[in-house]
Formats: C-alpha cells, structure tokens, sequence
C-alpha cells in the first residue's frame, strides 16, 4: 500500500479506457449491439484518479450519487453531487469524477445517441439538438425538482432493469421517457450550464496527441504544435483544464497505461518501460512510485484495490 496510507483505486483492466484515433474514449459495451452501460460503483475513501481519467466519448453519461458525494470536472468548472444528486455529461464533453475522504456509491449510466435514433426523423429532430448543442455540456439534477427527480428515478430503474434478463425493451423505453424529459425542459435551463469554447477544443487536441504518441519522445513544441499555440499558452490550458502541466499530464498518462500492462500482460517491467514511453526501468520505478506510492513490483504482484 502508499506509504501515505491512503487508499488507492487502481480500475480493473476490463474498464480501463480504449482511446480512438481522435483521442475519444471508446466505450465497452457488455452487447455491441446493445449500447447502453449500467454500473455500481463503490469507491473508497480518498480516490486518487490518474490524469488519463480525464475522458471523452460520443455516448452521453449520467451518473447518480447513491452515497456520499463526488465532485465532477467538467470544462473549466467543478460540479459537487451530493447523495441523491445526479448529472447529465453531454456527448464528447471532457470530464473527470474527483472522489472526496469518504466512500461513495454511484450508478453510471451511459448509452450511445444511435439507441434513440429509430430514423433520420428522430435524430434531428430530438436527438442532435440536444448532443450538438454547446450550451449544454452538462446538467445537474435535483431530488427537490419534480422532472428532475423523474429523472433520477427513471436512471435507478435503467440500473435495476439491467440486472434482469429480457429487459432491453423496456429499457429502450426508459431511456426515451429521459430523453423526452430532457427535451422538454433543456430550453428553461440552458443559462445554468457551463457553454464551451474554443480553448477546450484545443486542449482536446493536445490531449489527442499525448493519447496516440505516448510510446514516443513528447515535447512541449509538439504539444504546442498539435493545439497551434505557443508554449506560453498551451501550459495555460492544460493548467485550466487539466490543473496540470503539460509534462506532467504525459507522466500521469503514461503510468496509466502501464497499470494497464502489468495487469494484464507478463510484460517484464522493463518491456513495459519502453513500451509506456520512458526511457529505461530505473526512471519508470521512480516515476510510477512518484505517481501512485508503489512500485511497478508491487503492483504486478497484486499491490492495489481492485473493485
């Protein structure tokens, strides 16, 4: 364990992110062609999340905090859920959830906008106003307003639905009732969301650039160049966005892909050293022990908490 004696959350492999070539999360689907994603999680106290779990991906995601609560970054902005709290995460907005010193419980819900699609017709008239629409990135909902508390009850049920066989009509179902009630009261809301901007695209960009080059030797100018920017610039975004340097993101990314190595693969520590972009095994121990208080060694030997 770090020697900080915090508790580490390390994902299992099985939900660690696949990246696209445009840096977008693919996400894992039990069905392919079935697009809709329901998880419990419970986390532990002092979560420390890794870099690279700043995500994001055309599904749309709701998350439901059961107990405890979560702070979510979204943008520039953090968002606090509280128990009984829940979000709506547009589609390819970036986000990050920042756990507190309590344990949480939450359910995710993600599907992909085609499981609304039943025509050309639907789509543009329901679904692409909502996930093309840059004023709303995000929505935070409340028990205490009745369509938002629907809301929250309609995504209890998905969650519930999920562990039944044969339900998938009936949860294509709920997720309409959802839709339907965020196309309804989107327009009376918009002013509470937190619109997008050009910066952040950039910073997707970069980020895009660390995803599909991490193997290789990364550079500021390289990152400057993805974003078309000066270095003065580009580590002001990954500050505000990131609350990093742009370095320092790399580093992060880099030991998270590692994580995913040595727990699945017999990749000796070494291999996974090169493979991961660092330049030999010494700076990678160190590194990684820098990042998450133990060694690449303890960590293949089972050194994390796998929930």
């Amino acid at each position: 364990m770090p020697e900080n004696n915090k508790k580490e959350y390390y994902p299992k492999y099985s939900d660690i992110p696949e990246i696209k070539k445009d840096g977008s999360e693919n996400i894992r689907y039990d069905n392919p062609d079935f697009p809709l994603f329901c998880r419990r999680n419970d986390i532990p106290a002092n979560f420390v999340p890794l870099k690279m779990s700043l995500h994001w991906h055309s599904d749309v995601e709701f998350i439901c905090i059961r107990k405890g609560h979560a702070f979510y970054q979204l943008d520039d902005y953090t968002v606090r859920m509280n128990t009984g709290e829940g979000i709506f995460v547009n589609s390819r907005q970036l986000h990050l959830i920042v756990l507190g010193d309590e344990e949480c419980q939450l359910d995710c819900i993600i599907f992909h906008p085609m499981l609304l699609c039943s025509s050309k017709y639907i789509e543009e008239k329901y679904v692409h106003p909502i996930i093309s629409n840059p004023s709303v990135p995000w929505l935070l909902f409340h028990d205490s307003i009745p369509w938002e508390k629907s809301v929250l009850t309609k995504l209890s049920l998905l969650y519930e639905l999920s562990k039944k066989k044969n339900t998938e009509l009936e949860m294509i179902k709920t997720t309409f009732e959802i839709w339907k009630l965020l196309y309804d009261h989107v327009p009376g809301i918009v002013s509470e969301s937190h619109s997008c901007n050009e910066s952040y695209a950039v910073f997707q960009k970069m980020v895009a650039c660390i995803q599909t080059h991490y193997r290789e030797p990364i550079s500021l100018n390289m990152l400057c160049k993805a974003g078309g920017m000066g270095r003065t610039a580009c580590t002001k975004i990954f500050q505000k966005y990131a609350n990093s340097t742009p370095i320092d993101y790399v580093r992060h990314y880099r030991i998270a892909k590692s994580i995913e190595l040595l727990q699945s693969t017999d990749m000796s520590i070494t291999k996974i050293a090169y493979e991961t972009g660092f330049s030999g095994a010494s700076f990678f121990t160190k590194t990684f022990k820098e990042i998450t208080g133990i060694t690449p060694g303890q960590m293949k030997k089972g050194g994390f908490i796998d929930v």
